[in-house]
């Protein structure tokens, strides 16, 4: 949302760092959808890629219910990377 529609106090909370700025969080929206997915305040952001958390979360929500992410949708070798059980995220 651009900074005229936003609420003013979120305009507010984002400049004081206590949720995450337009720029960071645009990354969680831009391919190859890998990472990037606290989108609150984007702190854990750094951790939970470098290690793989949510591509292993894909991949065991895949195997119980068959169900694909959103982002194999938009990304096939996001996919078969997953699937192939290679989580994190390239350096």
């Amino acid at each position: 949302m651009p900074k005229a529609k936003t609420p003013s106090f979120a305009n507010k909370i984002m400049k004081l760092g206590l949720i995450i700025d337009r720029s960071p969080h645009a990354l969680h929206h831009t391919a190859p959808y890998e990472g990037n997915y606290c989108i609150v305040s984007g702190l854990c952001n750094k951790l939970l890629d470098s290690s793989g958390f949510f591509r292993k979360m894909e991949h065991m929500i895949y195997k119980i219910n068959g169900i694909e992410s959103n982002s194999w949708k938009l990304d096939p070798v996001l996919k078969e990377k997953t699937l192939g059980g290679v989580y994190k995220l390239n350096p």
